[in-house]
């Protein structure tokens, strides 16, 4: 599921997949000296890799050690950062539900100390 927050708060049901690289307009100029892109282009980029990091890491549920960052902690943290800048609720919701299956591995491993 995409973050709608961009588009008005709500899903318009398209299923078109938006990769990071595809938000960027052709209209820039790559002979201009100024290489920044508009903010909102930015943001939708974020949250499109936001949302591949999630479905990669997370929803298909492959990834196994809890103790990874850049696997499901860097899931959660990601999500954590989107939810400060875009305030959705969402994400907060789903960085609480990573963190706590990460606890919940975590404590019934034996490899692991805290």
């Amino acid at each position: 599921m995409t973050s709608s927050v961009i588009e008005g708060g709500h899903d318009d049901g398209s299923n078109s997949k938006n990769e990071p690289s595809d938000l960027i307009e052709e209209k820039i100029n790559p002979t201009v000296v100024n290489l920044s892109i508009p903010n909102e282009t930015f943001l939708k980029a974020a949250i499109s890799l936001k949302d591949e990091v999630v479905e990669v890491t997370w929803k298909r549920r492959e990834v196994v050690d809890p103790t990874v960052y850049t696997g499901l902690l860097g899931t959660a943290f990601t999500c954590l950062r989107s939810y400060e800048v875009t305030g959705c609720r969402e994400d907060l919701v789903l960085c609480s539900e990573i963190i706590d299956t990460c606890t919940t591995v975590a404590r019934a491993s034996i490899r692991y100390f805290f």
